[in-house]
Order: structure tokens, then sequence, then C-alpha cells
């Protein structure tokens, strides 16, 4: 189900998704002004956490690590959709959560790396 390969590709069009979801928003936000800039806070936010899946998607993971990458992809389809059709924008709480579980496997990742380099 959740191929490195596959989840790379994922990744790549998820950062474009919330890449034109954050330009959507700043338009909507310019017009509407107000809280509507929320929405941008967000999907930018959302643009990093899809930053962090395609560097994770590069790198040779365990099985449940693969899973937990290919979850958190699916989420930010999740969003996009709900964001396209319904007009949601799920706030800043829901992007930081999902921003956070990438951002940390990332670094953790990366640290495990450095710590253990392999001959």
């Amino acid at each position: 189900m959740f191929k490195p390969k596959a989840l790379k590709i994922m990744a790549t069009i998820a950062i474009i998704i919330c890449a034109l979801s954050t330009l959507i928003s700043l338009l909507i936000a310019i017009q509407q002004g107000g809280m509507a800039y929320l929405s941008v806070i967000s999907w930018a936010i959302l643009t990093y956490a899809s930053y962090c899946a395609m560097k994770l998607a590069g790198y040779d993971l365990y099985e449940s690590d693969v899973k937990k990458l290919g979850w958190n992809i699916y989420i930010l389809f999740a969003i996009f959709i709900a964001f396209l059709f319904v007009g949601l924008s799920l706030g800043p709480i829901i992007a930081l959560v999902v921003t956070a579980r990438l951002h940390f496997q990332r670094t953790t990742l990366e640290e495990w790396m450095r710590d253990n380099p392999q001959n």
C-alpha cells in the first residue's frame, strides 16, 4: 500500500497542492481581510509538512515509519479535499499537529543517521 517511490510522488503532489491552497487562501484573505489570514498561515504550515514528508520519503525507512508517513500524506490530501469542496479551513491547530508529527519524525531520523553513520 505504501511504496517509498509512490510516497515520494504523493509528497511532491502534496507540496504543490498545499502551495496552491496557500495562494488561494491569500487571495481570499486579501478580499475579505480579518480572520481569513488564519487559513493562509495554516496552509503555509501544511506546505512545510509536505516538504518534511518529501524528505522522509527519500530515506530508507522501517515498515512502521513508512506507514506513518503514508497516513500523514493522506491526511494532507483529505484536508485539501475538505478545503475545496466544503470551503473548510481546518485551522492552524490541525496544521500544527500534522506538521509536528512529520517534523519530529524527520529530525529524529536525521539525528539517528548522523549519530550512526554506516560505513
